[in-house]
């Protein structure tokens, strides 16, 4: 299933109900085929951290129930560094993120690429300026 990115305050999230959904309460956008691995590369290509490390951007704030869904939230630090982009660092940033291999293996295009990382700047740009995290739901 794709992953639903949203941004909220940490108490909306706290006491969010196992079957709410997202997107009928927070400003978010799909995942779309972008699974935690792909966004992992893009993460390194932002911050220029080693990959290992940000794998670890997206850290997991709670379990909803036995088996999921769960709901993980981007460090502040990734947050900072892909709200401040620009139009050309995204850009740059998309046309490097096409050359990994998580990336290569969606068979996507650079428009693609492109339409989501602008929307998911956008969005940590308004979490950045409204002063509230981004959070990830996911099912698996």
């Amino acid at each position: 299933m794709p992953q639903t990115i949203f941004i909220a305050s940490a108490e909306s999230v706290e006491s969010m109900p196992a079957d709410e959904n997202p997107a009928d309460a927070y400003p978010c956008m799909p995942s779309l085929q972008f699974h935690r691995e792909a966004r992992a590369q893009l993460y390194a290509l932002v911050t220029h951290e080693f990959l290992e490390e940000a794998g670890k951007m997206e850290h997991l704030d709670q379990t909803l129930a036995d088996e999921g869904p769960y709901i993980f939230q981007l460090s502040e630090f990734l947050r900072q560094n892909l709200a401040s982009l620009d139009e050309s660092q995204i850009e740059a940033i998309a046309e490097s993120w096409m050359s990994c291999q998580e990336i290569e293996e969606l068979e996507l295009d650079l428009s693609d690429v492109h339409d989501f990382m602008f929307q998911f700047v956008h969005l940590c740009q308004v979490a950045r300026d409204d002063d509230l995290s981004i959070y990830i739901y996911s099912d698996d």
